[in-house]
């Protein structure tokens, strides 16, 4: 039997709710900043904003080396010499990924630069769906992403504070009456993928879907020369 990472958003919820618990803030929940290994120093972070999928073990393959609180196995058949740390107390499947701190910044580049990505799109939570995009297709699906991220990392958002308040519109609609979609860029080694977010295919338009209260629903728009076309896209290739 085999492990792999779950659904990234699956993932992100999960690890949401052990935040929100508190039971990060013990040591043994804490993945470490480095390790040595073989008289290397191995460190993570280079990863911001994506999550590990392809990277898998079998459950008698043989790990590499234990530390106190975490389980390590080499990463097989990667661009970089890589390890994956899974905590010994997690419930799931959710290794943190660690690179040769020497080569940090190359490691970090090549899984920041789009041309080492393949693009889909699909309906949300319906991975048998996703649809590979061309070439022509990848800038507006990159543009749509880069969005996304930067929506879902930025301090505020949704509260009193809102940096992208002028990209909010509300609709007086229920969830069920919009397509559920997602869009999102897979390493080509198949190991890190940006996260598959809700996204809304509604009135010939795409959005990224945010809140449903009272039959008003609001969402937040994307540019619309990237609207128009992503959302062409998912008729064409027949995901809706």
């Amino acid at each position: 039997m085999r492990r792999g990472c779950f659904l990234p958003i699956a993932a992100a919820a999960a690890v949401s709710l052990m935040c929100l618990s508190g039971c990060f803030l013990l040591p043994k929940y804490n993945d470490p900043k480095s390790m040595e290994i073989d008289g290397e120093t191995f460190v993570t972070g280079f990863y911001d904003g994506l999550w590990p999928v392809g990277i898998t073990v079998g459950e008698e393959e043989p790990h590499a080396f234990e530390s106190e609180y975490h389980t390590w196995w080499k990463v097989e058949n990667a661009p970089f010499e890589l390890y994956c740390a899974q905590n010994k107390e997690a419930l799931y499947w959710n290794p943190a990924i660690y690179c040769k701190e020497s080569e940090f910044d190359k490691v970090e580049a090549y899984y920041s630069d789009p041309e080492n990505y393949d693009y889909y799109i699909g309906r949300y939570l319906e991975d048998e769906t996703s649809v590979l995009l061309g070439e022509q297709d990848e800038p507006y699906a990159e543009r749509a992403i880069q969005l996304i991220m930067q929506m879902d990392n930025t301090v505020g958002f949704g509260g009193i504070f809102d940096p992208f308040e002028d990209r909010r519109v509300t609709y007086d609609v229920e969830w069920l009456d919009w397509d559920r979609v997602t869009v999102f860029r897979t390493s080509k080694d198949g190991f890190f993928t940006t996260l598959h977010m809700e996204l809304a295919l509604y009135r010939g338009g795409l959005y990224k879907a945010y809140n449903e209260q009272d039959g008003q629903t609001t969402f937040y728009r994307f540019d619309e020369d990237v609207s128009d076309y992503l959302a062409a896209l998912f008729v064409e290739r027949n995901v809706v």
